[in-house]
């Protein structure tokens, strides 16, 4: 063999030894994923408890990236079926979550939190939440009729305080941080939405009312679900426990939005009060007035 064909065949030897030793190396490598933990804070919970039907579940979780960012995070909460509680995309190496959730009805819930990197590599912890039947439901208080007005309304005020079932004009509210501080349903009417009970922090359109709830200085916020129900089932209602059952958090929305006669709503205001309306009447549009039944826990 010439010297020049003897060198040759000696680089390809050097040349598949290297790529064996890089092919030994991906295979050996160990990708570090990223990492999540549920934080121990006061207030919110941590590890498996039980708590009562309707009370607050407060989570906070932080996540750390591994050798690659976070692209992904994700809560499945599963009871007798899995539910997709979250699902959000993002590309950052540091991410702290947190959320206000309410204690369903099921026996058992399981929390579980994951993280996940762009190429798919994840790291998850979970909790369990169960039921706390020590205690009994609460009883409902009943507001009925309530007779809220619409923006161009000069005889019925459209903004309504819960816990003192007072009604408010909204310029008086809107000049008093007082008044705000309790209001927990506002009704007005748009063109887009027509008849709608939203509150404070629903991100009610500029043209709605002289001065925008979203300017006032506190903005409260309720939420809002529409439940299939039927009226008879509302007044029959003595507990709580019908409202949290058709409750979710998840679902819930800031507006109650194109109401009419029948409808029915269960919501959460910003202090964790569970309720829910019927809608017995509607009339006119903004100078109009929407008639409605409430109950709501103590």
């Amino acid at each position: 063999m010439s010297s020049k064909r003897k060198i040759i065949w000696q680089l390809r030897i050097v040349i598949i030894i290297m790529m064996l030793n890089v092919a030994c190396k991906k295979d050996n490598e160990v990708i570090v994923p990223p990492s999540i933990m549920i934080m121990n804070e006061q207030g919110y919970i941590s590890s498996d408890t039980s708590i009562a039907p309707g009370s607050e579940i407060r989570l906070k979780v932080m996540m750390q990236k591994g050798d690659l960012n976070i692209t992904n995070f994700l809560i499945d909460v599963y009871t007798d079926e899995m539910q997709h509680y979250f699902d959000t995309g993002m590309n950052v190496s540091y991410l702290e979550w947190q959320g206000i959730f309410i204690k369903t009805s099921a026996a058992i819930e399981e929390w579980k939190f994951i993280v996940r990197d762009r190429d798919g590599n994840s790291s998850s912890t979970s909790l369990m939440i169960s039921l706390d039947t020590s205690g009994s439901y609460q009883p409902l208080q009943y507001y009925s009729p309530v007779l809220l007005g619409a923006q161009d309304n000069e005889q019925e005020g459209g903004c309504f305080n819960i816990s003192d079932s007072s009604m408010h004009f909204h310029v008086q509210v809107a000049e008093d941080t007082a008044l705000q501080s309790g209001i927990d349903l506002i009704y007005y009417y748009s063109p887009e939405d027509e008849n709608t009970i939203a509150s404070p922090g629903a991100n009610i359109e500029d043209d709605i009312f002289t001065v925008n709830p979203a300017n006032w200085t506190i903005k409260n916020t309720s939420r809002y679900i529409k439940i299939s129900i039927t009226p008879q089932e509302f007044l029959e209602s003595m507990n709580d426990s019908i409202i949290i059952a058709n409750y979710d958090e998840g679902e819930a929305k800031r507006k109650a939005k194109k109401l009419k006669k029948d409808d029915i709503y269960t919501f959460r205001t910003q202090d964790g009060r569970l309720g829910m309306f019927l809608v017995n009447e509607v009339s006119g549009t903004t100078d109009g007035s929407i008639n409605i039944s409430l109950k709501t826990q103590p």
